[in-house]
């Protein structure tokens, strides 16, 4: 793995054109018919916003649900290049301590990461010193803020092209809570839905809005629009006290739309609170039962494209090593979630492990 380089410097003007060059760079303005765009279904309408939902909804929606969907977790930028180097020109939109960070993977592999404070313009370099083989690269755009990406820079003379296509067409549509968000992670690569989607070769939208987790209904009727090969649901504390009639409806809206896609729904991973308060455990368990109940109701129906997985297993109690705080897994802890999961979801959808 090369060195991670972090830059941040204020951003150059691009003149205006498609492609400018600047001494040995070449800057491709974004968006490009040369830069393919994952994980952010609407940026159509929502252009050049990087919103994970679209911009007619935002007085629609819960407010602390657009508040998180303001930042493009699971957006990706993809494409091939023979480029040594990759750099980018982003605004940082919302003020705040904790970088923004990309993540450049090339062939699968991480190879440098560079954030930005806000709210400001920097140029950021990714990765440089490769080789001038064609790899295939994927930038990892912030999963808690928001951002707009200006262009992207690769060396003046490089080959671009379009990226390879992944396992399935249709995208794992992933809607939940703070833990699928990736809150405790500080690499938008890291949240463990971006580790699953990697590990199969799978395109995936993360629609993880922090707290605000809580099956509304016009939010769950936005998650029904994607073309889906697989839904995966994981709600966890952010559910709150309501009753499962709520995750029921979710459901049936879900499998109402889309009759054959498999639904995935994981209940709450463990928390280092249950240990030391009994009322936080007991409102695990119970929201483990709740959502456990309410997917087993529909399978034991004859629905048999519904699947559970129980938190725990994910990430448990042998796993708080790994906790950003007494709630969300780190890096690592997220990584562990991803590998774990990963064999599950490709019997699901290959029928194999």
């Amino acid at each position: 793995m090369l060195a991670v380089v972090a830059v941040a410097q204020p951003a150059a003007g691009s003149g205006g054109h498609p492609e400018a060059s600047a001494g040995s760079a070449r800057w491709i303005l974004f968006p490009s018919p040369q830069l393919e765009l994952r994980g952010l279904p609407w940026f159509a309408e929502n252009a050049p916003e990087l919103w994970r939902l679209p911009r007619s909804v935002r007085e629609r929606v819960p407010a602390r649900v657009w508040s998180r969907a303001v930042a493009p977790g699971g957006g990706r930028i993809r494409f091939s290049s023979t480029t040594a180097r990759l750099s980018l020109r982003v605004e940082v939109v919302q003020a705040q301590r904790k970088p923004a960070y990309f993540d450049a993977y090339v062939d699968g592999e991480r190879v440098g990461s560079a954030g930005a404070t806000g709210p400001k313009s920097a140029e950021l370099v990714l990765f440089s010193g490769l080789d001038r083989r064609p790899r295939e690269i994927t930038i990892y755009l912030p999963h808690t803020s928001e951002v707009r990406v200006v262009a992207i820079g690769i060396d003046a003379d490089a080959h671009i092209g379009p990226a390879a296509a992944f396992a399935l067409p249709a995208p794992v549509v992933c809607y939940g809570s703070s833990v699928l968000q990736g809150t405790g992670a500080d690499h938008p690569a890291q949240t463990y839905p971006a580790v699953l989607a990697r590990r199969l070769n799978l395109d995936f939208v993360n629609f993880g809005f922090g707290g605000a987790g809580k099956a509304e209904p016009d939010v769950v009727a936005l998650i029904n629009r994607p073309a889906a090969s697989a839904f995966l649901l994981d709600l966890g504390k952010s559910y709150g006290p309501q009753s499962k009639d709520v995750f029921a409806r979710m459901l049936a809206d879900l499998r109402a739309a889309h009759p054959t896609t498999p639904i995935v729904c994981v209940t709450p991973i463990y928390s280092t609170k249950e240990a030391a308060e009994p009322g936080y455990r007991e409102l695990s368990e119970n929201l483990r039962a709740l959502m456990r109940h309410a997917a087993l109701e529909r399978r034991n129906a004859g629905d048999r494209n519904i699947h559970v997985i129980e938190g725990p297993d994910l990430f448990g109690p042998a796993d708080q090593a790994l906790f950003k705080d007494p709630l969300h897994p780190n890096d690592a802890g997220n990584e562990r979630m991803g590998d774990r999961l990963a064999p599950t979801l490709k019997s699901v959808l290959f029928g194999k492990n």
